[in-house]
């Protein structure tokens, strides 16, 4: 699995990941829905993109778009949102995806002047995060005892890493979030669908009442020999904790 390294401040991981968010939002997800009527992504090491299992497709590469097509690969640096639409999607506007019946957090519509700063080493510590989570991830569902499990995919509407497994009351949702307005850093999560089954507001297992379920950052990760199988063995902990109840 991939290392991790030290993780950027706060404040200096805020721009990048707005930016990363919104191409993932508004282009880069809207291209993979208007060809395949699904908005789901894909992490790689240095950035995201539409599911390498489809012909062609857009990817974002730390501070550059990419198109690869049949006749070559093509690449933009990023500047505005609607500099990026307009490049990869050919118009400039809401996306189509966020109109889907059922979705809980569409897209925002934003200006389509807004600059989209990315600095790349940011960036970079970004892909290794999401391909971190996303290898763990994979593990945990090829495992056997991760009955009725999902397919890992970066999602556009929250930008993070998820799955879910486990059927009925024992199912959660595991994955990597590089921090939002629940918390503000890079962390690892197992969010319960039901919450009361299992006890959360007394079992510290289940410390993340904000989640309702745990929560582990990617600083205390970083900090261990090998992040990538202690992320492996926490989800693990957490769905072996659901299995027993």
């Amino acid at each position: 699995m991939p290392s991790l390294a030290p993780v950027p401040s706060t404040h200096a991981l805020a721009a990048t990941r707005r930016s990363w968010h919104l191409l993932a939002a508004h282009v880069v997800a809207e291209e993979r829905f208007r060809r395949v009527g699904h908005s789901g992504l894909e992490p790689t090491p240095q950035g995201f993109r539409t599911p390498g299992d489809v012909p062609g497709g857009v990817e974002v590469e730390l501070d550059q778009l990419v198109i690869r097509r049949a006749d070559g690969v093509f690449r933009r640096s990023v500047t505005t949102i609607g500099d990026a639409q307009s490049w990869v999607l050919g118009e400039v506007g809401p996306p189509r995806w966020g109109e889907q019946p059922g979705l809980h957090d569409p897209p925002v519509a934003v200006a389509a002047s807004m600059p989209l700063p990315i600095d790349p080493g940011v960036a970079a510590w970004l892909g290794h995060w999401f391909s971190l989570g996303y290898a763990a991830l994979g593990e945990l569902v090829a495992d056997e005892a991760s009955a009725d499990a999902g397919v890992p995919t970066l999602w556009p509407e929250h930008f993070d890493v998820g799955v879910e497994v486990l059927p009925d009351d024992r199912r959660a949702s595991y994955g990597v979030s590089p921090g939002d307005t629940t918390i503000a850093e890079p962390y690892a999560y197992v969010a319960l669908w039901e919450p009361d089954r299992h006890g959360a507001a007394t079992d510290l297992w289940w410390s993340a009442t904000a989640l309702a379920g745990a929560t582990m950052t990617a600083r205390e990760l970083a900090a261990t020999d090998g992040p990538g199988q202690e992320l492996l063995a926490w989800f693990m902990a957490g769905r072996d904790r659901l299995l027993a109840a």
